[in-house]
């Protein structure tokens, strides 16, 4: 075994990162990435843990995944998913902020664009827990793709419970292994600023493999602690990303933050 895969196995059964259930593609695609910037195994390893820790910071405030699964097999009716869904969305903030206008939030994104008959939710974190506010019919292709196992885990038995017989959750680096399903759709939602960090320039590659009409980037207007108005950074970080595209954009403005409406064409 080299050295890199020793590394990566130490990384995966680490305490901090065990428990997620990372695939080795994520570590490895970062020790590529480092090793173009260091040339020392040592300050390269630094780097990959510092990269790594950026991508699953948000994983921190996570649900019990196993305990959830548990609750959510024990529940009798629909009043008791729909309590149990809208926990989920409360655990992490960016979801969190939506729970207020969570049904005129799809209602303002399919108006503009038609009603979808087939979504890519691409890193997707906790956002699937909302499809039944959706207004979406429960014959719905709604393919959920994230890093973290043990979330993908309970998306699909969150999918079975809730009547969604198309939908399921798949365990996916999106950057490293872009979707290749063909799709009216996709929501990349509070995570190309993210991605920017961990790849320069990485968004332009990965909406240009998307086989998606449209594409439905949403960043953030404010920063965490909603001092700083982030909004021109975040058009701006788009513009770069479709620098040379002749895709249309058109901007639906929320309380918290900027959906970009992507017309790529046919997917």
């Amino acid at each position: 075994m080299s050295s890199n895969e020793e590394f990566i196995q130490k990384v995966l059964r680490s305490r901090k990162y065990r428990d997620l259930h990372l695939p080795a593609e994520t570590i490895r695609d970062l020790i590529e990435q480092e090793s173009q910037r260091f040339r020392d195994e040592k300050s390269m390893q630094e780097s990959v843990r510092q990269k790594l820790h950026q991508l699953t910071a948000l994983y921190l405030g996570d649900p019990d995944y196993d305990k959830a699964l548990e609750e959510l097999e024990l529940m009798q009716d629909e009043r008791e998913l729909q309590d149990f869904a809208n926990r989920m969305l409360s655990a992490h903030t960016s979801t969190r902020e939506r729970l207020p206008y969570l049904t005129d939030f799809y209602n303002a994104l399919f108006q503009r664009i038609g009603t979808p008959q087939s979504i890519l939710d691409l890193a997707c974190g906790l956002n699937p827990f909302a499809l039944p506010k959706m207004g979406l019919d429960q014959n719905i292709t709604y393919l959920a793709y994230d890093i973290h196992q043990p979330r993908v885990n309970l998306l699909n038995a969150f999918f079975r419970r809730a009547g969604f017989e198309a939908a399921r959750a798949e365990q996916r680096d999106i950057l490293v292994s872009p979707p290749t399903q063909k799709a009216d759709t996709a929501f990349f939602f509070k995570e190309a600023h993210r991605m920017d960090q961990r790849r320069k320039g990485s968004n332009r590659i990965l909406w240009d493999a998307l086989p998606v009409t449209t594409l439905l980037v949403s960043l953030p207007k404010r920063d965490i602690g909603k001092t700083h108005d982030l909004s021109e950074r975040m058009r701006h970080l788009v513009q770069d990303a479709l620098q040379g595209r002749t895709w249309p954009v058109e901007e639906i403005i929320f309380e918290d933050e900027i959906v970009f409406c992507i017309r790529k064409g046919a997917g």
